[in-house]
């Protein structure tokens, strides 16, 4: 059965919200939290024109969508100036703009990247000394020799590609926990105030409650994430597929309640990448696979859904 508020199928009457009606565009870092340096560019600014593309190439393709950016300067969203509170913005924005989707745009850094050699570049003429002799016969003597001149190169990268991030397993229940302190959540066209609801429910079935749309958000992520990754490699690039950060948490896709996606759309240390996502083709391709992976994601849902609603989650 649907959740409180439906049919028994889990449908509604009157009017019914798409599937996928608000989606948030999130280019990571801004200003001076500059995030992975290249040699021609920076993350943060890059993330942005890549975002910018996204949006544009969104609201030709897909005008029935909302889209929202978190920021469309190069500067940290919010007018914060610190990035943990940037961070915090960013979530929060999304939370209160009734955000369905949330892709943050990212690029990645390797210390595979940063390895170095020392090569032999000629020689030169190095004064020494030597001491001869006893006592106050002691003397210093000075002498030449030839040595030969290193300097320190950059070896070329090895690492490239694309990875697209969703909550790990391990921070589950921060998820759990965002979700609960949602007010309005929309899942394949039904709505739900849970306010209301759990004023009239025992804290066990709360939980239950939220966990279900969780393993939702969580499963949602997981084949948008996918789909991304699969249009990537349709281009031709390398993806190392969907990712979760075990060793730590990434607050915008914990704190965002709506399913959610970090991207790291290439290596900004990586010359070559670099030079091709900081291009308006690569930018306007990287754009496009996200869009084609988000247009499948929609059809799905709408398939799902089967007009305008459907059973919400059932619970195991």
């Amino acid at each position: 059965a649907g959740f409180a508020g439906g049919t028994e199928t889990g449908k509604k009457d009157g009017p019914q919200k798409p599937p996928l009606k608000t989606i948030i565009i999130d280019p990571g870092h801004g200003g001076h939290d500059g995030g992975a340096k290249g040699d021609i560019s920076r993350e943060a600014l890059l993330a942005l024109e890549i975002g910018l593309q996204v949006r544009e190439l969104m609201k030709k393709e897909l005008p029935e969508m909302t889209v929202l950016m978190t920021r469309e300067e190069d500067k940290l969203p919010g007018n914060q100036t610190n990035k943990n509170a940037a961070l915090r913005w960013r979530a929060d924005y999304a939370n209160q703009s009734g955000g369905d989707l949330f892709i943050s745009i990212h690029l990645n850094a390797s210390l595979s990247n940063q390895r170095y050699g020392k090569r032999q570049v000629g020689t030169k003429e190095e004064t020494y000394y030597v001491y001869s002799g006893k006592g106050k016969k002691r003397k210093k003597i000075a002498k030449t020799r030839t040595v030969p001149v290193y300097e320190k190169y950059k070896l070329p990268a090895t690492v490239s590609g694309t990875q697209t991030y969703i909550l790990a397993r391990d921070w589950y229940n921060l998820k759990l926990k965002s979700v609960g302190n949602k007010t309005e959540i929309y899942e394949l066209g039904e709505s739900d105030t849970l306010d209301a609801e759990m004023l009239q429910m025992d804290p066990v079935e709360a939980r239950i409650r939220a966990a279900q749309y969780t393993k939702y958000f969580f499963q949602k992520s997981m084949t948008l994430a996918s789909l991304v990754e699969e249009e990537f490699a349709a281009t031709g690039r390398r993806s190392w597929g969907v990712m979760q950060r075990d060793w730590d948490g990434i607050w915008v896709l914990q704190a965002t309640q709506m399913p959610s996606i970090l991207i790291e759309t290439g290596f900004v240390d990586n010359p070559e990448e670099e030079a091709y996502l900081a291009s308006l083709d690569g930018q306007k391709e990287v754009a496009r696979a996200i869009v084609n992976a988000v247009k499948k994601y929609k059809a799905m849902l709408e398939a799902a859904a089967g007009g305008n609603a459907a059973p919400a989650p059932a619970s195991n």
